[in-house]
C-alpha cells in the first residue's frame, strides 16, 4: 500500500495565493482538521484538503472575496494617496504664507534698524551742540578755566559744594552708633 502524500499549510497557502491567517479562518469554518501533527507542532493536510482550499481561492468563492478584498485596498490606497496629496498642497501654501510674512518682517526690521541708526545720529549730534553750548556759556560768563566735562555744568557742583548744613554746631560731636558685630 502506498502512502498518501501530506501537504504543510505553506505548501497550501502557497498554491491557494493567500496568506496564513487566511487559512486559519478557512480551515476553522470548513472544519479542517490535519491528517497529522509532527513533534514540533507541523500540521499536515490531505490531498483532498489541500485541493479544497486551492480550488476556494483560485477558482471559487475565495477568489471573489480575495479579489473584493484586494479592489478594496486598492481603493484605500487611492484614497490615502489623495489625501497626503491635500495635505502637501495645504503645507505649500501655508510655507509660502510664511515666507511672505518673514519678507514683510524682514523689511520691517531693516527700517527700524535705519530708525534706530538715524537717532543714534541725532543723539550723538544734540550731545556734540549741549557741549558747544555749554563751552560758549562759560566763555561768556568768564568761568573759562573750570572745565566741562561729558556736558554736565560745573556751576551747579559748584554752588552744592559751597553750601554746607548749619544746622549743627561746629564743635559738637557726632554721636556714633555701632552695629552689634562690632562689639566683639
Amino acid at each position: 500500500m502506498m502512502e498518501e502524500k501530506l501537504y504543510t499549510i505553506n505548501e497550501i497557502i502557497k498554491n491557494a495565493g493567500i496568506a496564513r491567517s487566511t487559512f486559519d479562518k478557512f480551515a476553522e469554518a470548513n472544519n479542517l482538521r490535519p491528517v497529522k501533527t509532527e513533534k514540533r507542532g507541523k500540521k499536515l493536510y490531505s490531498l483532498k484538503d489541500k485541493e479544497f482550499v486551492v480550488s476556494h481561492y483560485v477558482s471559487g468563492k475565495g477568489k471573489e472575496e480575495k479579489e473584493k478584498f484586494t479592489n478594496h485596498k486598492a481603493e484605500r490606497h487611492d484614497e490615502v494617496v489623495d489625501l497626503l496629496r491635500e495635505q502637501v498642497q495645504q503645507l505649500k501654501r501655508a510655507n509660502e504664507q510664511l515666507v511672505h510674512d518673514n519678507d514683510i518682517l524682514t523689511d520691517q526690521l531693516k527700517v527700524k534698524d535705519n530708525q534706530i541708526a538715524a537717532a543714534h545720529q541725532l543723539t550723538d549730534q544734540a550731545q556734540k551742540l549741549h557741549l558747544g553750548l555749554e563751552k560758549q556759556v562759560k566763555a561768556l560768563t568768564g568761568d573759562a578755566d573750570k572745565p566741562v566735562v561729558d556736558g554736565e555744568s560745573s556751576d551747579i557742583n559748584s554752588s552744592n559744594n559751597q553750601q554746607k548744613p548749619t544746622d549743627e554746631p561746629m564743635g559738637t560731636k557726632k554721636a556714633t552708633r555701632k552695629s552689634w558685630w562690632h562689639i566683639f
